[in-house]
């Protein structure tokens, strides 16, 4: 109505960050860089935390050739904001460049490949450092970059490497210094729990594993082998089921955890799963890989499906001719096709144990030992059958298990027997023997932490003289029956019938005689000690005092008489 006051209304218009931003980003377009200075300036006042305000203001001020301020603004994002903005450094380095700095601009260049070497701006720092490099010199940053980069990446495979070959106590050392250098790495920890799985240690490796899963829940390796060590440890069967369960449920979008998964399934007998995962991983992959194709023909064959398996083996074949293993499997399938029996295979890709080692089939007892070992020690699956039995099997076994380790003779043997004797539940004649072939095959010198029963000591290596028996009260007994004979009136002769035996029982430690009638090897000993000396007694003498036969003396002798 007219006269009548009409309501004001006041829109209030906020001046924030994006307001500038977005002016300053028209100006930009305009190329008016003095008022794009100016609005990204007082973005940066409305949101001095925003890294993004302050690498748009260093763009601008790099348009307007004030690189030193530039790069200032790019620096105190990287050390105030936000460390992790890898493009800082490219943006850094174009600035360098252009203020003529040139082995700056590299050092940057190269520093934004070691932090993103697959990042946005990869292909331009390439050409920019070709440019920098043929142009105006330089490259030793890039070099020593790329050196250690391959350091970096061998020291980042080797633990891995060495699980392949069967080295898990080595494997173990490495991963648990790469776990406390980065307490959250993931891939080490599954790798840790594989290493102490293989070496028996069941419930450290589910323990570890258990760690990764509170790390990441749904982490596809940490899953699979929880499923298997639970299965093998027997416990927990409920929680196995709703593994089981969810496993199959999943279905990974990268290739190798899909294979990781249908492998895992098929270990743990869900063919029909394993079978269903290859197929998928074989129609929406591009990998013709003669293990993935091997694995479905495993996953068919114990499915009773062996037609469809040799079909499988065939395109194994095509695509790996020289190995062997198809044509291996194909035999098999047809032998069990032409008899009408089922046929399992497993989901390795490898020959048969006794086809890749030379060995023969195992039997039940073929008086195979462990002392033939030497042109497989990379095999890991005997490193696993080593360990198993030095710490769980019956004393024998763990005796050819110490022959087995002695023939080895690396780094990873010694270790495997410093944690053996650590351990009190072996007994102090094994504990003795281990130390025996520590000090002997693996020439390992200096401290040791033994456990005889009651607490940790420390054994000093090497140990000298009759002490070094202690590892067979068999072998000590003789040299002490020879002790109590020159007693009687030979005491000089005691000291080098020691050396002499000391070094006899030393060289057939990997082949031992066995020691039935110690009175044998007693007179033996005496004979070619005496002989030794130049004061030879008949060995129809000695073989009458010591109540044995002049044949079996001299048999005994003559082995020790090759020793000396």
């Amino acid at each position: 109505m007219e006269g009548q006051d009409k309501e004001s209304k006041v829109v209030p218009f906020s001046l924030d960050a994006a307001f500038f931003f977005e002016r300053g980003v028209r100006f930009l377009n305009r190329q008016d860089l003095s008022r794009a200075l100016k609005s990204f300036e007082r973005a940066v006042e409305c949101e001095p935390e925003n890294a993004v305000n302050h690498c748009n203001l260093a763009g601008v001020l790099s348009e307007l050739g004030d690189f030193e301020k530039s790069n200032e603004v790019l620096q105190s994002v990287l050390t105030e904001l936000a460390p992790e903005m890898s493009e800082c450094y490219f943006y850094m380095a174009n600035n360098y460049a252009n203020l003529g700095e040139y082995e700056l601009a590299e050092a940057n260049a190269v520093k934004y490949l070691e932090i993103d070497p697959t990042g946005e701006f990869a292909p331009d720092v390439d050409e920019m450092l070709d440019l920098l490099i043929h142009e105006f010199g330089g490259g030793e940053i890039l070099r020593e970059s790329r050196r250690k980069l391959q350091e970096t990446s061998r020291e980042r495979d080797l633990p891995r490497s060495l699980l392949e070959e069967g080295k898990f106590y080595e494997a173990s050392m490495l991963l648990e210094q790469e776990i406390e250098r980065q307490p959250d790495i993931v891939p080490a920890r599954n790798n840790l729990a594989l290493a102490k799985y293989y070496l028996g240690n069941m419930d450290e490796a589910i323990d570890i594993t258990r760690q990764v899963l509170a790390l990441d829940n749904m982490n596809i390796h940490a899953l699979c082998n929880l499923a298997v060590f639970i299965r093998h440890h027997g416990s927990w069967q409920e929680e196995y089921k709703r593994l089981i369960a969810m496993l199959k449920k999943l279905m990974p979008l990268q290739f190798d955890q899909g294979y990781k998964l249908a492998t895992t399934l098929g270990i743990l007998g869900e063919h029909q799963a394993a079978y269903h995962l290859f197929m998928r991983l074989i129609e929406f992959g591009d990998r013709h890989d003669p293990s993935l194709y091997f694995a479905l023909a495993a996953a068919c064959a114990n499915l009773d499906r062996l037609k469809a398996a040799r079909q499988w083996l065939l395109e194994v074949q095509a695509l790996d001719e020289e190995s062997g293993i198809a044509d291996h499997f194909l035999r098999e399938v047809d032998a069990a096709m032409n008899k009408g029996e089922r046929l399992f295979l497993s989901y390795g890709y490898q020959l048969p144990f006794h086809l890749r080692t030379g060995m023969p089939r195992p039997a039940a007892s073929n008086g195979q030992t462990f002392t033939t070992l030497g042109p497989w020690v990379k095999d890991p699956s005997i490193r696993s059958s080593l360990y198993f039995a030095l710490f769980n099997g019956t004393r024998q076994t763990k005796r050819e298990a110490f022959q087995a380790l002695a023939v080895l003779g690396d780094t990873e043997s010694a270790l495997v027997l410093r944690e053996f004797v650590r351990d009190p539940k072996h007994g102090e004649d094994l504990t003795w023997n281990a130390l025996f072939v520590l000090q002997q095959f693996l020439n390992v010198t200096g401290p040791v932490e033994v456990n005889f029963g009651e607490k940790i000591e420390t054994v000093e290596l090497p140990v000298r003289g009759i002490h070094i028996l202690a590892w067979s009260a068999t072998f000590a007994n003789v040299i002490i029956d020879v002790h109590e004979e020159y007693l009687k009136g030979y005491h000089d002769l005691f000291q080098p019938a020691t050396d002499i035996w000391v070094r006899y029982v030393t060289s057939v430690y990997i082949d031992p005689p066995r020691i039935t009638k110690r009175d044998v090897w007693v007179a033996a000993l005496d004979y070619v000690v005496r002989r030794s000396v130049g004061r030879s007694v008949p060995q129809a003498v000695l073989a009458q005092h010591y109540g044995v036969s002049v044949k079996a003396l001299s048999k005994a002798a003559h082995a020790i008489s090759l020793t000396i």
